[in-house]
């Protein structure tokens, strides 16, 4: 081996020697420092160790699996103190060989290579002995061993001066970073560095290394050299330059993902940036409680979010520039749907909510309840009556809450049972419609009914036995409650037969029949001839009520009776009522009246009215222009007919009334008022009427109008006893339906109000509700009001209503309203202790709840009979003459109004007996009829008048009495009466 590095030598040599360069020719390493005749030093080496070996080493002999082979030992070396010593081994072997070299048999550190150099020698270190182990899969062998020795000093060996063997290399670092350059050299120990920066020395760098500052942008292309020297002279580096990188930071996004993350969940974020290291955090540019380290693309998650959040990706670039962006992620809220049901009613039990729950982590909810208990959401209510509390609470978020009401009710009757009238032998069904009900129990005459526990009853074949009053219980966990009575009646009965009549020749006399049952009813009445037998039926009288024509006196004796046929095809007969005509004079009589109609602009209609009455009848026509209460009277206009100039029917005139006077010296009749509807004015030609239902039923009211205008409606409604009227949502039709009725809305007051868009609008009568069995009146020992001077009932049931004393003013009042659909009144009023002349009267009164009037109503004094003041019709009887009266006494009946008192009545007949007086006790009887709207009034069994009222459709009932500067005792006594509703 050394023969081959001999002869490298020399070949390297030779080849230097050309390029002007001396090699030392005592030199005995294997290495050498060069030097330039030009100046200067220039490293020409390489390691001649390694060069031999790879010149020696025989290379591979294939793999034998066999331990390793050492084919060339280490040999002992000799060096002198401060220089190093290099031994080497060769060895072959399969696979890939390790080393380890050992001095005095430790195992030296970091020396694994097939060759070893030593650090510097010391004296110390002469006599030491290194050996290697070589190693591969097969085994390890180790070397022989090989003795340093280190000679103190040598005049014969010259130090080497520093030999640069690791050139420092090139470096690039990001600004603010740190660069470290280091160099490796041999030479004689000791060795010193010096390290420079463009040329200039680096103050205090002087090891083997360096390493900058933090670098600045500056520092780029910088050139870093070292300067090694020692005892024998000096070696400088190749330069090595520094790159300093100044990036830029780049924060491209932060994506929120998703930026709406339900409540209480949490968010990911995906940072993209370039240019720098980055962090991420919710405080701000430079925070980093998600991440010190952020990577641009990777994944990051938030904490639990319950509020919006904005977090902040920041880049720092490696000059220390900052890059940042945001996103901002906001939970969605908590909420939750009504419950439903909402604020309901139930009965005792149990009951399932529902609610939605979302923009939460789960959307689950709590339920709770003021009372009672859930399992999930079905409540089980207490027993107990009242209204709770039920709450839905979020799990996600308990502070998001919905509540809502739900009340414990007893059963509540929605629809109660009807009175039904059924054929005999026919079947009915009772059924009753309920809220809340567990279990029902039906009774009859009081008394249950086994087996009829179910909503409805069903009596398969009516009779007589049948007939009663049926009610049923309805029962849940917290109560019961009982429905109204359903009455069932079986067939057909008559309720009120005609009554015996006496007239004056010349007057009409007319009779009425009542009948409940198996409506609809057809009726036909008959009369049997004075001294006859035999009824014969009188053509076209078949409706409940019959006005004969004007009469004589060949007609007393005759009898009037009617039948009515049900629809079960049952017929039954009245009793007959006689019919007495008198001799004498009598009041007028209106018997056919004024017709209301449209006319054209400018033409001249013609009124007419019919009247009958004797002696001899005058007349005169009034005129009352739309919107007034009163009229004037027409000058010349005084025979039966009434033609109206064209003057009269312009545009202005639409909506004009006109009505007739008749008198005679026995009395007066005032007519209906008959309406001209001018141009495309609007003519009512039916007006709505009462209507009579079970609680249950739906009830409708109509009206028919007409106009060259197409037409709109309105309809209004006023509650029982009121006088207040509103109006019904959506009644805009020519009728109107309510579609079910209760026992409460008996008494309820509805008009409509016809409009075209250009003439005047058009305002109905009113007409009235009633549901279920109309109200009664009681004698007068049952709930009268008393007011005024009136004194409780005696013990035969009479009250004295004003005593023989000045000022005085008495009434009473039923205090329910009634139906004057079809109601009969009998009375007797007795006067005494009169004054001469007595004075003033009594009256009896309708009063009108629509208009105001209440069961505290009160009229006048005097000559205002205790009536004048009280909305309604009044049936006067006076018998002092006050100025404008009609000669006394006389019954008339009229307004009630003050604005209308007398003004004028309607019918008034002079030739009556007298009412009081003075010194003695005058009693007559009275029967009052009002049928459909037709009064027929006797006094003392004989028909003092008969005519058309417009009396209110409900009313309250009045008896009054009064006395002024003079005075009189009056007294009512034997009150009966009947109300029910008209036939048909």
């Amino acid at each position: 081996m050394f023969k081959v590095a001999a002869s490298l030598n020399l070949s390297i040599a030779s080849s230097l020697s050309k390029l002007r360069l001396a090699i030392w020719p005592d030199d005995r390493r294997s290495s050498g420092l060069m030097k330039a005749r030009s100046g200067g030093f220039r490293l020409l080496t390489a390691t001649l160790v390694l060069i031999v070996m790879t010149a020696c080493g025989g290379g591979w002999n294939g793999y034998s699996g066999q331990p390793p082979t050492i084919t060339k030992q280490p040999v002992n070396q000799t060096t002198n103190v401060g220089q190093t010593a290099t031994f080497s081994v060769t060895a072959t072997g399969t696979g890939t060989l390790t080393y380890q070299w050992f001095d005095n048999g430790t195992a030296i550190a970091g020396a694994t290579s097939s060759t070893y150099t030593t650090p510097a020698t010391a004296s110390t270190d002469s006599g030491s002995v290194f050996t290697v182990t070589v190693t591969n899969a097969g085994g390890t062998v180790t070397s022989m061993p090989a003795t340093l020795t280190v000679a103190a000093s040598s005049t014969t060996v010259p130090p080497n001066a520093p030999l640069v063997i690791s050139q420092p290399a090139n470096q690039t670092v990001q600004v603010g970073q740190t660069a470290t350059f280091s160099v490796t050299a041999t030479g004689t120990a000791p060795l010193t560095y010096q390290w420079s920066k463009n040329g200039t020395v680096i103050a205090g760098a002087t090891s083997s290394s360096y390493t900058t500052p933090a670098t600045v942008i500056g520092d780029n292309n910088s050139q870093f050299t070292v300067t090694v020297t020692n005892a024998a002279g000096g070696a400088t580096s190749n330069p090595a330059t520094l790159t300093v990188v100044n990036t830029i930071p780049v924060a491209t996004s932060l994506a929120c993902n998703s930026a709406t993350p339900a409540y209480n969940t949490s968010a990911t974020l995906i940072p993209t940036f370039s240019g720098g290291t980055a962090v991420i955090g919710s405080a701000g540019v430079g925070s980093s409680d998600i991440t010190l380290s952020a990577i641009s693309g990777n994944s990051y998650s938030t904490p639990l979010l319950i509020s919006p959040k904005t977090y902040t990706l920041s880049v720092t670039g490696t000059g220390g520039a900052v890059a940042s962006t945001t996103c901002t992620v906001t939970p969605t809220n908590v909420t939750i749907s009504p419950i439903s049901p909402a604020n309901s009613t139930i009965a005792p039990g149990t009951q399932t909510f529902t609610a939605t729950a979302s923009g939460g982590a789960t959307n689950s909810l709590i339920w709770t309840a003021s009372a009672g208990s859930f399992v999930g959401n079905v409540w089980t209510s207490p027993n107990t009556l009242g209204t709770y509390t039920i709450t839905a609470t979020s799990v996600d978020e308990p502070s998001v809450s919905v509540t809502t009401k739900v009340t414990l009710s007893l059963p509540v009757i929605t629809g109660q049972p009807p009175s039904v009238n059924v054929c005999n032998n026919a079947s009915t069904t009772l059924s009753v419609v309920a809220l809340y009900a567990s279990t029902y129990q039906w009774f009859f005459n009081g008394s249950p009914i086994a087996g009829a526990t179910s909503s409805s009853y069903f009596i398969p074949s009516a009779v007589a036995m049948d007939v009663g009053s049926y009610t049923v219980t309805v029962t849940n966990a917290a109560g019961s409650v009982t429905s109204n009575a359903a009455k069932v009646v079986v067939g057909t009965s008559i309720t009120s037969n005609p009554v015996s009549l006496s007239i004056v020749q010349g007057q009409t006399a007319t009779f009425s029949v009542a009948a409940t049952g198996d409506a609809p009813f057809s009726y036909q009445w008959y009369v049997i001839a004075p001294g006859g037998s035999t009824g014969v039926a009188i053509a076209g009288a078949t409706s409940s009520t019959y006005t004969s024509p004007v009469l004589n006196t060949s007609s007393s004796g005759a009898r009037y009776y009617a039948t009515v046929t049900d629809t079960c095809g049952s017929v039954l007969t009245s009793t007959s009522a006689t019919l007495t005509v008198n001799p004498g004079n009598d009041p007028p009589t209106i018997i056919t009246q004024p017709m209301s109609q449209t006319a054209a602009i400018g033409s001249t209609p013609t009124l007419t009215v019919v009247a009958v009455g004797s002696p001899t009848l005058t007349y005169q026509w009034y005129q009352k222009p739309a919107g007034s209460v009163t009229g004037t009277a027409v000058s010349g206009a005084t025979s039966s007919t009434y033609t109206v100039p064209a003057t009269a029917t312009t545009i202005n005139n639409d909506q004009d009334g006109y009505y007739v006077i008749v008198t005679n010296s026995y009395g007066s009749a005032l007519s209906e008022t008959a309406t001209l509807a001018i141009g495309s004015g609007i003519l009512i030609t039916k007006q709505p009427t009462n209507v009579y239902v079970n609680a249950g039923d739906s009830a409708t009211f109509s009206v028919t109008a007409t106009s060259a205008l197409p037409l709109t409606y309105q309809w209004f409604e006023a509650a029982p006893g009121g006088a207040t009227f509103s109006a019904i949502p959506g009644a805009t039709s020519a009728s109107y339906t309510q579609a079910s009725t209760v026992s409460s809305d008996s008494g309820s007051v509805f008009y409509v109000v016809v409009s075209n868009g250009s003439s005047a609008a058009v305002t109905s009568n009113s007409a009235s509700l009633f549901v279920g069995d109309l109200t009664g009146i009681s004698n007068l020992c049952g709930s009268w009001k008393l007011i005024g001077n009136a004194l409780p009932p005696n013990s035969s049931c009479a009250i004295q209503l004003s005593a023989a004393v000045l000022g005085q003013r008495g009434e009473i009042v039923w205090p329910n309203l009634i139906s004057t659909g079809d109601i009969q009144l009998s009375f007797t009023i007795t006067t005494s202790n009169s004054s001469s002349p007595p004075a003033d009267g009594f009256a009896m009164v309708l009063g009108d709840p629509s208009l105001g009037a209440t069961t505290n109503s009160i009229g006048a004094t005097g000559g205002g009979l205790g009536a004048e003041g009280i909305p309604g019709i009044v049936l006067a009887f006076d018998d002092y003459h006050d100025p404008g009266d009609p000669p006394v006494p006389y019954i008339g009946v009229g307004r009630g109004e003050t604005a209308l008192w007398e003004k004028p009545y309607f019918n008034v007949n002079t030739n009556i007996a007298p009412l009081a007086l003075a010194g003695a006790t005058v009693s007559h009887d009275y029967v009052v009829s009002i049928v459909q709207g037709m009064m027929t009034v006797t006094m003392d069994g004989t028909q003092a008048f008969s005519g058309s009222v417009s009396v209110p459709p409900v009313a309250y009932l009045y008896f009054s009495a009064s006395t002024g500067a003079l005075d009189e005792q009056t007294v009512i006594s034997n009150l009966s009466a009947t109300v029910t509703a008209p036939s048909n």
